[in-house]
C-alpha cells in the first residue's frame, strides 16, 4: 500500500539507490509512475506492505517500507530489484552499482566511480568537510539526519586518512 514518502515513520527502513546520471523528465515520470504501482501492490508472503518512494536530486531513489506493519522479506527485496532493474534497462541508467560515489561540489552534485574519489581525495580536491552522500543509511530518519555528512562522518573517511 502506498504512502506518501513524508508520512512514512522515522523508522521505516529504506534503500538508496544512486543513479551513474541525472534523471531526465521522461525518466523522473517513467520511474514515478512505476514506482507508485509497485509499492501500491508491494507485498510480503501475501501481506501487504506499508510502503513509499522519493527521488531526490534528480539522481537517487529511495524506497522505504514501515515494517512496524508487516515485516519485507527476501522475496519481497527480489521483487524490488526486479523493478528497479526494469527502470535501469528502460530509462539507460545504471542504479545497482555500489562503487559509484556522490558528492557536493559547490551545488552540484557529483557522481564518480570510487578509483576516481580515491584519485581525488589524493589530490587535494575532496577533503574532511566535502560533503558526501552516505548511500549505506537505514531508516528514513537516519536519511534525514545522516545521509548527506562531510566526509569524516561517513564510510568515505577511510580514503581520507
Amino acid at each position: 500500500m502506498y504512502v506518501p514518502f513524508n508520512e512514512m515513520k522515522d523508522s521505516s527502513r529504506i534503500w538508496i539507490f544512486q543513479s551513474d546520471k541525472t534523471f531526465t523528465e521522461s525518466n523522473l515520470d517513467k520511474i514515478s509512475e512505476k514506482l507508485y504501482n509497485f509499492c501500491q501492490d508491494w507485498k510480503a508472503h501475501n501481506k501487504p506492505l506499508l510502503a513509499s518512494f522519493a527521488i531526490f536530486f534528480d539522481r537517487f531513489v529511495v524506497l522505504a517500507v514501515d515494517e512496524s506493519f508487516n515485516q519485507v522479506s527476501g522475496c519481497a527485496i527480489d521483487a524490488s530489484v526486479r523493478v528497479l532493474s526494469e527502470i535501469e534497462k528502460e530509462c539507460g541508467i545504471t542504479l545497482f552499482d555500489r562503487f559509484q560515489v556522490a558528492y557536493r561540489d559547490g551545488n552540484a552534485i557529483v557522481g564518480c566511480n570510487l578509483q576516481t574519489f580515491k584519485r581525488l581525495v589524493k589530490d587535494g580536491e575532496i577533503g574532511l568537510e566535502t560533503l558526501v552522500f552516505n548511500n549505506v543509511v537505514n531508516t528514513k530518519k537516519d536519511l534525514e539526519n545522516n545521509w548527506i555528512v562531510p566526509v569524516k562522518q561517513s564510510w568515505h573517511f577511510q580514503y581520507v586518512k
